[in-house]
C-alpha cells in the first residue's frame, strides 16, 4: 500500500514543503498526533504566517507581529470538511491564498449541521512566495477536493 493510499490522499499526490519560521515549526510539533505526517507547508516572505497540512486537517500559525496571543502564536485549525473554498490571488511578484470557511464565534472552523447555521468568513494569508505558492496551492487543492469527493460517496 502506497503512503498516499495509507494517508487518505489522492493516488498521483506529491507532497509540498517548504520552510517554516522555527518559531511556527516548536508550534507545529506540539500540535501534530503520532504519525501525523506534515505533507504540505509554507511560510509567508515575513515569517509571520506558516500554512501546514496534514492529511487530516490544515493549520494556519500567526506569529510574532500578527495578533499573537500570549505564547507568542495564533493557531487556526481546519478541517476539509469545513473549508468551503480555497482561492489563489496571484499578485506581481507574490500571492495571497485564501481560506473560506463559517464559524459561529469568529475563531472556530465549524462542520456538519453547526456549519450549516453559521456565518462565513475568510482568512487571508499573504504575501508567499510566487511560485511557491502556485505549487502549495495545487496540492492543498488537490487534497481538498479528494476529500470532499470521498465524503460525497461515503
Amino acid at each position: 500500500m502506497s503512503n498516499a493510499a495509507q494517508w487518505g490522499l489522492p493516488p498521483d499526490f506529491a507532497p509540498a514543503r517548504y520552510a517554516i519560521p522555527d518559531e511556527a515549526k516548536n508550534v507545529v510539533r506540539g500540535l501534530l498526533q503520532p504519525n501525523e505526517p506534515v505533507i504540505i507547508s509554507i511560510g509567508n516572505e515575513g515569517d509571520t504566517i506558516a500554512l501546514v497540512a496534514t492529511p487530516y486537517r490544515v493549520l494556519v500559525i500567526k506569529t510574532s507581529a500578527l495578533g499573537a496571543g500570549a505564547a507568542g502564536a495564533n493557531v487556526r485549525e481546519f478541517p476539509y470538511e469545513g473549508i468551503e473554498r480555497i482561492v489563489m490571488r496571484p499578485q506581481t511578484i507574490n500571492l495571497t491564498l485564501a481560506l473560506h470557511y463559517r464559524t459561529s464565534n469568529g475563531r472556530t472552523v465549524e462542520v456538519g449541521r453547526r456549519a450549516r447555521m453559521a456565518k462565513p468568513a475568510v482568512d487571508n494569508l499573504m504575501a508567499f512566495e510566487l511560485a511557491a505558492g502556485e505549487e502549495v496551492y495545487a496540492a492543498l487543492q488537490k487534497v481538498w477536493e479528494f476529500k470532499r469527493e470521498q465524503a460525497v460517496s461515503e
